[in-house]
């Protein structure tokens, strides 16, 4: 029975690095934020954080390892963790917002290991990204305005009929 769930797993990371790799060249449009919104609303804690883990290592893999390397595992964790234990009950409207705070806060929890460089860095990293900030967060709020509700369905009533997870 585990391995099915790992399958499962191999599928949703696949999915999102294949998505984020898809939109590469929109610049802070990406889906992963909603993707591991619905896997952790749905998925038991031990294969979000499976996931996200795995996607963070990946990204390493892809890009490289250095300072940034602990932010990615940071956020992605860490969008875990919120949406599992506050987003409760949810509706497009709840994620989308959401989507936004984190999209805007992103980079103030990536820049976090750089405080270690002092705190006139981490200060000038910030501004310097404002303006992508700013549009990641809304492009998250749009995409997950759209479609968080219908992801968020389908994938419950997959769960549910092929018997996965004892969906929430």
């Amino acid at each position: 029975m585990r391995l099915r769930f790992l399958v499962l797993d191999a599928i949703f990371l696949t999915l999102i690095i294949a998505l984020k790799e898809a939109l590469a060249f929109l610049p802070n449009v990406e889906v992963v934020t909603l993707i591991f919104m619905v896997v952790a609303l749905l998925f038991p804690l031990r294969d979000s954080f499976l996931i996200a883990f795995s996607y963070a290592t990946i990204e390493g893999l892809l890009y490289g390892f250095g300072i940034f390397s602990v932010s990615y595992y940071l956020v992605f964790i860490l969008i875990v963790l919120i949406t599992h234990f506050f987003l409760k009950k949810p509706t497009y409207l709840k994620a989308s917002l959401f989507s936004f705070f984190y999209g805007l806060f992103f980079d103030v929890i990536f820049a976090l290991p750089l405080l270690a460089s002092g705190i006139k860095a981490t200060i000038a990293y910030l501004l310097n990204g404002l303006l992508f900030s700013l549009a990641h967060a809304v492009f998250n709020f749009i995409i997950a305005l759209f479609l968080f509700e219908g992801l968020y369905k389908l994938l419950k009533t997959l769960l549910e009929r092929y018997g996965q997870y004892g969906v929430k």
